[in-house]
């Protein structure tokens, strides 16, 4: 099942009314929620892509979720090859270097999946 923005932000709203209500004293809405969401993410992906000059950039924990990392790929140079099929020569392009975002799922995470995978059985 895919969640919609809108489904994750009245779960979190149930959840931070549970959490944080009584201490509060209020009571959190979906647009509060939606609002904690939209801060989050730049936040978030600020902090993923802080030490990106390095060859192996920093990681963001994110409670028992898990972590975000940035993974550097190097650029590879252009090279010649040959065609598997018709067994002629051609040139493979060259690729620039690449980030990309990888999630490591946490332990808490992995266990809660590893109870949900036993109740299918």
């Amino acid at each position: 099942m895919t969640v919609t923005k809108s489904q994750l932000a009245d779960a979190y709203a149930a959840a931070l009314t549970k959490s944080l209500g009584d201490d509060w004293g209020t009571s959190f809405s979906r647009r509060d929620a939606s609002k904690l969401l939209d801060a989050l993410w730049p936040v978030m992906s600020d902090l993923a892509l802080k030490d990106t000059s390095k060859s192996t950039p920093g990681s963001v924990p994110m409670g028992n979720l898990g972590r975000l990392k940035m993974r550097y790929k190097a650029a590879t140079k252009a090279r010649k090859g040959t065609n598997p099929f018709t067994g002629e020569p051609t040139t493979f392009k060259a690729k620039p270097a690449t980030l990309t975002p990888r999630f490591t799922a946490g332990k808490a995470l992995k266990d809660q999946a590893s109870k949900y995978s036993r109740k299918l059985k």
